[in-house]
């Protein structure tokens, strides 16, 4: 199979840009890992250069070891170095050295004193301000800086390092060793980076310390840059543009993902970015939907998806709208900018008693019992020395005896066995890890799934699940129908948020969906009158069609004759 098989005219046109800088602006469902592991293979075939001197830079390790699987180069004894940012950093310094791992960076991060100005933020927020500071040294905020020295200090004790600590290291040294630049630079003759506007300052300079060459290829799109929290930016494409002016600059406008309609809609909303042109032209939906509340929105949602499924009753079964296909509940994503907004649905999803899964935020793998458990389970497989804070000694030793075959134990019986030694009280949370664990022969095999999923915030792409996510733990994912809820003012956009970065969140949600795209709003939320979000009524109708929850008066008649029944109990 050759190079150009399978490619467009523009993925062909990147993939042969001649030597020096090449900027790919490449949207959503335009084949951006396609289109840069053809450009390997290209360099490869060409003979422009040998595997070894190939760098490829990516920001999760799922998607460097997608891209080393799609590279299959038959008889080849060298490969290409395809990994992390951070897996680089790892390599240039050389030296192992303790990583704090997300928990304990959690619970370090909720042990610091705060200013009064951070007292709101959540450990996970505050621990995004301390990456971000650490990754932006030169942006000084005293309350932050303060926290950031607290929390470095705190590490050093430990003797641990953070991963905003390798990149740190890794600028110092090629910036300060001229002998270790030069190795670097020599051995890599071509350097491409996937997702660019993902990278922040600190790794643009360390990727142009790499460069002994003008041989960088980078590809993404600016539309898509969300991670201003971790200094991500999309202003890194116009640094590109002015440190390299000779570059060849080529877009990618072919969407293999989304409907037509879907498309469309990912246009209207950035007008002046190439238009994408979709390649299928099935019929999707898109509309707006309004609702009462966040129960009224809850229910919709609920009986939408009962009724693409054809559960839940006959009545639900039967759908008079042809575009609607029977689906899998895995099929379905519900996306929100903050977990608030998805907390009526949560509930409502657990009393219906439908499989879901909450990935980033809110995940159960962030809780604290199950994140503990879990820790017991991988010292037991590991045959460490077990932890327990606030036991006495005979918990201590029914649960090192329970672990003593852990490696070979039933994952689900054995974490029964660990709930009832700590008189761990049942939680939701727990039963999600429990349906999970019974999948698994041995510990070792969950333990690995734990870690694969890991990295997507806890997505777990083999569960035939409903997905709850926020828009920032969707990037990368897409889903046959995708309901983006809490579109409204001071939701979406957040109050807090930057207006460009909140548009390219709504953008990023709306483009994950691939046949249906259904965006609410209610009418009121936690008991205020609320706004359609402008990113809804800014666009034409043509583009995104109103709807109107059916049940929405008559859960306005329910609402006002339970108030009137409060009032005459009152009076008595």
């Amino acid at each position: 199979m050759g190079v150009r098989d399978g490619l467009n005219e523009e993925q062909i046109k990147a993939v042969e840009a001649a030597d020096g800088p090449v900027l790919i602006v490449a949207g959503p469902g335009t084949g951006k890992t396609k289109t840069l592991v053809a450009r390997i293979a290209y360099l490869i075939e060409s003979g422009q250069a040998m595997p070894n001197q190939i760098l490829a830079l990516t920001f999760t390790k799922k998607a460097a070891e997608e891209m080393q699987h799609r590279l299959k180069l038959s008889g080849a004894t060298q490969r290409p170095h395809i990994l992390t940012f951070h897996a680089l950093c790892h390599e240039l310094l050389g030296d192992g050295g303790d990583f704090v791992t997300d928990a304990e960076r959690l619970q370090l991060i909720k042990s610091l004193p705060r200013p009064k100005v951070l007292k709101d933020l959540s450990a996970r927020e505050l621990g995004l301000l301390i990456s971000r500071s650490k990754n932006q040294p030169a942006i000084e905020d005293p309350d932050i800086a303060k926290v950031v020295r607290a929390y470095n200090k705190a590490l050093g004790v430990q003797e641990l390092r953070d991963f905003d600590d390798l990149l740190l290291g890794a600028y110092e040294l090629l910036k300060e060793d001229a002998a270790a630049r030069q190795r670097v630079q020599q051995r890599y003759r071509f350097v491409l980076v996937d997702e660019f506007q993902d990278t922040n300052l600190l790794q643009y300079e360390i990727l142009k310390l790499l460069l002994g060459h003008r041989n960088l290829f980078v590809i993404g799109d600016p539309n898509q840059s969300i991670y201003g929290f971790r200094g991500a930016n999309e202003t890194v494409f116009e640094r590109f543009r002015a440190d390299f002016p000779e570059r060849v600059e080529i877009a990618l406008t072919v969407n293999y993902r989304s409907a037509p309609q879907i498309v469309h809609l990912s246009n209207a909303l950035f007008p002046d970015a190439p238009d994408l042109l979709p390649h299928g032209q099935d019929a999707g939906l898109v509309r707006a939907v309004q609702v009462l509340n966040e129960y009224g929105e809850a229910d919709w949602v609920l009986n939408e998806i009962q009724r693409a499924i054809g559960g839940g009753d006959m009545l639900k079964a039967v759908s008079d709208d042809s575009r609607l296909q029977h689906h899998r509940l895995s099929d379905f994503a519900v996306l929100y900018r903050s977990r608030p907004a998805a907390l009526a649905l949560q509930k409502r999803l657990a009393e219906s008693g439908l499989p879901y899964q909450v990935v980033g935020d809110g995940s159960p793998y962030d809780q604290p019992q199950v994140q503990a458990i879990i820790a017991l389970l991988r010292a037991g497989a590991n045959h460490e020395p077990v932890k327990l804070e606030g036991y006495g000694s005979a918990e201590l030793r029914h649960i090192q005896e329970a672990l003593e075959k852990a490696d070979e134990a039933d994952p689900s019986a054995l974490v029964e066995r660990i709930i009832e030694v700590l008189g761990i009280e049942p939680s939701r949370d727990l039963q999600q890890l429990a349906s999970v664990l019974v999948r698994f022969k041995d510990v070792p095999s969950a333990l690995a799934h734990f870690d694969t999923i890991a990295e997507r915030g806890f997505y777990d792409p083999t569960a035939d699940a409903i997905t709850l996510l926020t828009i920032h733990a969707s990037k990368g994912l897409e889903f046959p129908q995708v309901f983006l809820i809490g579109a409204e003012e001071g939701v979406l956009p957040s109050a807090r948020g930057d207006d460009a970065e909140e548009k390219r969140l709504f953008y990023v949600a709306a483009t994950r969906a691939r046949e249906r795209l259904e965006i609410t709003h209610a009418r009121n939320r936690s008991g205020q009158k609320a706004e359609a979000s402008r990113f809804v009524t800014q666009l034409p109708h043509d583009i995104l069609k109103r709807h109107e929850d059916p049940d929405m008066e008559k859960q306005v008649r329910r609402i006002a004759k339970r108030a009137a029944k409060n009032s005459q109990t009152s009076l008595f």
